[in-house]
């Protein structure tokens, strides 16, 4: 069935757009003049995608850098680890904490993100659920 969720000109040339249909939470993403949607929440640790930066067809999720490609939902990077700076300043606690979570994140599987169809009908954005 498909659902208005936004007008085309609500979505930027390069940008992303949160939308919702029925229980659905949708990543809206403009690329080469085509829009796409894709799940919203990232296939790692569930962050909000439209935080994150789409540089072409490329969305990287702005909690851990994993990317997608927006045309297909297909996962393209495992999570980046993040420079914590000089670990002789961060308490000894702290540091066995960001050890557990990186040894947590690799662990934890990156799924691929659901795609929907869109069209663009009359100026709106159309979603198939």
């Amino acid at each position: 069935m498909w659902h208005e969720v936004a007008k085309l000109d609500d979505i930027a040339p390069g940008g992303m757009k949160y939308v919702r249909a029925e229980d659905r939470e949708i990543c809206l993403c403009e690329y080469g003049g085509s829009i796409f949607a894709v799940s919203r929440r990232c296939g790692h640790q569930n962050a909000p995608l439209d935080q994150g930066s789409l540089e072409g067809w490329i969305l990287t999720c702005p909690l851990h850098d994993g990317q997608f490609d927006i045309r297909s939902g297909k996962n393209l990077s495992w999570p980046i680890d993040h420079d914590m700076g000089d670990e002789a300043a961060i308490p000894e606690p702290v540091q066995r904490y960001f050890k557990l979570e990186k040894r947590l994140q690799w662990k934890t599987r990156v799924h691929d993100l659901h795609t929907y169809p869109v069209r663009v009908t009359d100026g709106a954005v159309e979603v198939d659920i």
